[in-house]
């Protein structure tokens, strides 16, 4: 490398995992046929009660990925801090990629070249693809809706008061398949007093703590959606609406403090929000459980 030629990044992959050896070993060959050689990959085991993660590993047989287990449950929010706190060790840039999906063959050669193109941003978030439990090309109403609320024009950087509006309307792209420029993230990575919300109360701090996002049109990401994640429990339970509820009142607030009139306003409506609220409201009625439906209801409509 001459000293005019640009520094190249370093790319690492970080996987949490607690369940499901099925869908990990997927998730590490999507790895390991990265088009681009030049990565790291670590397994963060969750101290996890499904033993044979560090087998997985093992079998693939490449130096390039290691296996951690904590020694005792961090829980979900904590152990991505973990991941990006591994993956900082030997990276520039991590990726908290969730051990049920899978990257294209193209993802890590994606993330490094924005990364390079926009060395300022904190995150880089590409497009995806949805599939369903066996891998089949899926798409829920979410989803649309998601697609439907990218910018036209790629790429695009969510910023300032205008970012914080447009997140606030809606969080239309995938926590896994964002990148992290790991310096450039606030103190408080994700914060474990969320269940659910911790990927879009981070990103709200990053552009509240004046970073930036950076979209990309790549489609280089393949996100797995199954009854047995963890978002499709917390929907079910009502524990993302509450969460989503509480955020929102948090980034109104910042950004009312920062003259932020446009974050503070999308913050406070939270459209979205509410819509899927009355969603998951008529799910519930339509499956007799009035009670619940009548809570979701009052959620989403609560100021």
């Amino acid at each position: 490398m001459t000293a005019e030629s640009p520094e190249v990044l370093r790319v690492c992959v970080a996987l949490p995992f607690f369940a499901n050896l099925g869908y990990l070993e997927t998730a590490l060959r999507s790895v390991v046929t990265q088009t681009e050689a030049r990565w790291t990959a670590i397994v963060v085991d969750d101290a996890s009660p499904q033993h044979g993660a560090e087998e997985v590993v093992a079998a693939l047989g490449d130096s390039r990925i290691r296996y951690v287990r904590n020694e005792c449950n961090l829980g979900v929010a904590a152990n991505f801090n973990r991941c990006l706190e591994l993956g900082a060790a030997e990276a520039d840039v991590v990726t908290v990629f969730h051990a049920d999906d899978e990257l294209e063959p193209g993802y890590v050669a994606a993330v490094r070249a924005a990364h390079q193109s926009a060395p300022l941003a904190t995150c880089v978030a590409p497009r995806v693809r949805v599939n369903g439990a066996a891998g089949e090309p899926a798409r829920t109403l979410a989803d649309s809706v998601k697609q439907a609320m990218w910018p036209r024009r790629l790429p695009a950087t969510l910023v300032g008061d205008r970012g914080v509006a447009r997140l606030m309307h809606g969080q239309f792209f995938y926590c896994p398949s964002v990148s992290y420029r790991v310096a450039l993230l606030p103190d408080l990575r994700f914060d474990d007093r969320w269940r659910q919300v911790m990927d879009l109360d981070l990103y709200a701090r990053v552009l509240l703590e004046d970073g930036s996002i950076v979209l990309v049109p790549d489609r280089v990401y393949r996100y797995r959606r199954h009854g047995e994640t963890m978002t499709a429990e917390n929907t079910r339970s009502l524990v993302r609406l509450r969460e989503e509820v509480v955020v929102s009142r948090e980034v109104a607030a910042v950004a009312r403090q920062k003259g932020w009139r446009r974050g503070a306003r999308a913050a406070r409506l939270r459209v979205t929000v509410r819509l899927n609220g009355l969603i998951e409201a008529c799910r519930l009625a339509v499956h007799g459980d009035f009670g619940a439906g009548w809570a979701a209801l009052r959620i989403a409509a609560s100021p």
